[in-house]
């Protein structure tokens, strides 16, 4: 399976977005994917103010029309869903037919305040979601995270032991938590559970000075860096071997050996 992961610097001006992510779509498509990976909040990233998007919205019409011309998977990292009066911090998987074939709501939110004086809370605009979601992408099974997600060791472990041979974490990871946590939380979901972990991030600084840390990931899984973004707005790719899995599950069985100290 080829994929290619997207790293953009997405800000609170929503056209300019869309139009970006036209591009870096086409772009793309020069290393002839058959899955690309849009990161977290690529259409809208703000602290300040709130968009809402419905599932019929035109962007996702675009979306679900260029994966079927092109016949690739897509992932739109998240959108500001809104639905039944709620907002959701949605992922959207699209095959190549164009058709949707999976959804998940980001379940943790991020909340939290640092030492530096950065403050963040999710939980102001968005509703958490409740459910593990995992779908099929070309006949092998993907788990559905979203950034803060990544600091919840059970849900990978749950995604894992139902099958998930690769886990996506599209993410907005800030710069002071991402230089800090990163790429160790991210080899250490891939090691732990056996699986591949696709974690397309966004990078830079945007219109409302919000830095995201960038340094998107391919992981493979035994922990090895198939792919790494450098500093910059840019596409990385790898061809990944899902027999991989099976083999290093075997090799270490951890899955098979899990307990519940619940």
């Amino acid at each position: 399976m080829k994929v290619a992961l997207i790293q953009i610097t997405a800000g609170s001006n929503f056209d300019e977005n869309f139009e970006k992510s036209k591009i870096f779509l086409q772009d793309s498509l020069n290393s002839r994917p058959d899955f690309i990976l849009l990161p977290e909040c690529f259409l809208f990233l703000s602290s300040k103010s709130k968009i809402l998007i419905e599932m019929s919205h035109d962007s996702i019409k675009y979306f679900k029309k260029f994966s079927k011309m092109n016949k690739v998977y897509l992932l739109l990292g998240s959108l500001p869903i809104t639905e039944n009066d709620k907002l959701f911090n949605r992922s959207i998987l699209i095959n190549p037919e164009g058709d949707i074939i999976s959804i998940y709501d980001k379940i943790h939110m991020f909340d939290i305040t640092l030492k530096n004086g950065e403050f963040y809370k999710e939980s102001d605009f968005y509703s958490p979601g409740s459910e593990l979601k995992i779908t099929k992408v070309m006949g092998h099974s993907v788990g559905h995270t979203i950034c803060y997600d990544l600091r919840f060791p059970k849900m990978y472990r749950a995604l894992a032991k139902k099958g998930s041979q690769i886990i996506v974490i599209p993410s907005a990871f800030t710069h002071t938590t991402g230089k800090a946590h990163w790429h160790y939380l991210v080899k250490a979901r891939a090691i732990e559970n056996g699986v591949f972990i696709l974690a397309p991030n966004q990078w830079g600084v945007n219109n409302e000075n919000r830095t995201t840390y960038g340094h998107t990931l391919i992981v493979d899984p035994w922990g090895k860096t198939l792919a790494e973004a450098d500093n910059g707005e840019m596409i990385v790719t790898a061809e990944l071997d899902l027999n991989m899995v099976r083999d290093c599950q075997n090799a270490i069985p951890v899955l098979d050996n899990d307990r519940n100290f619940d």
